[in-house]
């Protein structure tokens, strides 16, 4: 028994519904993706020590005596390993969304009663399958992120429909990372995710330079420098094997994302609000407007800071057959 739920048959009632939604909606989604985003900020510029500081309780758990410090880890593995988690919290709210955005608009299934946790737990496995059915409610409904997104009663303001606009790039671009063939970034978290089937460095550095090579295929170092010189990749490359999808089949290409940090971040905080404010309207939908204590509020929604604005254009990957 969980929370008061007892089991009744297989299928779910509708007071067993409401007492899991009670629990749903008592979390913070944006807490939870602000946090991350913070820790990975402050991991950012932090300065590796040589050895770490002692960890008794580590070590206690593994039940071992006379070690009282982890392995040393240098400053290219931090900033490598501080770059793929971004890369998969970003991932995983781009998923969020998406699969939030399924469960409140589908249909309840005949069997259960209108459960959204279980709505968001049993969306389809494929990510493609989940984005097409939502496109369709969408399509046929052009009020329904309105209704989705502002409590019942807002005006629509200039800003209201300002940030649903802002609000709907962002959801586009939940999509694109998901489903994008061209670089298949959604094949690159899975091979992070599934065997870590992938490899990362940030020793990699490629520039447009204005001045080419001599008649002996040279590029003098004076040609690289500010004012000289364009970084194309300066921030650490994720590389990854992934085909096509093409017919008749492709050949293999390793694909290298560049790994912008603190645009990954802000990408992914983008999408964050977006949920979190999708998240506070089916609460408020679900309780009524007598609130209890620990829902979260409405976040403040930013208005055109679109997905092409935040990234500004820059290079996103190479890839090599």
């Amino acid at each position: 028994m969980y929370l008061g739920v007892r089991p009744e048959g297989v299928l779910l009632t509708a007071p067993q519904a409401k007492i899991l939604d009670d629990e749903f909606y008592l979390s913070d989604p944006l807490s939870h993706f602000s946090s991350r985003i913070a820790m990975l900020l402050a991991s950012k510029d932090h300065v590796v020590p040589p050895t770490t500081p002692t960890q008794p309780g580590f070590f206690r758990a593994l039940g071992l005596s006379g070690v009282d410090a982890l392995p040393p880890i240098s400053q290219t593995g931090h900033r490598v390993q501080v770059a793929l988690d971004a890369l998969a919290l970003r991932h995983q709210c781009a998923e969020a969304v998406e699969r939030f955005l399924y469960a409140v608009t589908a249909e309840s299934a005949a069997s259960d009663a209108a459960c959204m946790w279980l709505a968001v737990a049993e969306s389809p496995p494929r990510t493609i399958d989940v984005l097409k059915a939502t496109k369709a409610r969408f399509d046929a409904d052009q009020q329904l992120l309105l209704r989705l997104m502002f409590p019942a009663g807002t005006p629509i303001t200039d800003d209201v429909l300002a940030s649903a606009r802002t609000a709907l790039e962002w959801i586009n671009h939940a999509s694109y990372l998901l489903t994008d063939d061209e670089l298949s970034i959604n094949a690159a978290h899975n091979k992070l995710k599934h065997g870590l089937a992938v490899a990362a460095r940030d020793d990699v550095r490629i520039e447009l330079v204005t001045i080419g090579p001599n008649e002996n295929g040279e590029v003098p170092l004076s040609a690289f420098g500010e004012g000289e010189s364009v970084p194309i990749f300066d921030r650490p490359l994720l590389t990854y094997l992934s085909r096509p999808h093409a017919r008749p089949k492709q050949g293999l290409e390793a694909v290298s994302l560049r790994v912008d940090l603190d645009t990954v971040l802000a990408e992914t905080w983008m999408m964050a609000t977006v949920y979190a404010a999708l998240f506070h309207v089916a609460a408020r939908n679900h309780f009524g407007e007598d609130l209890p204590d620990g829902v979260a509020p409405f976040p403040t929604l930013v208005i055109g800071r679109t997905p092409d604005r935040v990234l500004g254009g820059k290079p996103l990957a190479t890839g090599h057959p």
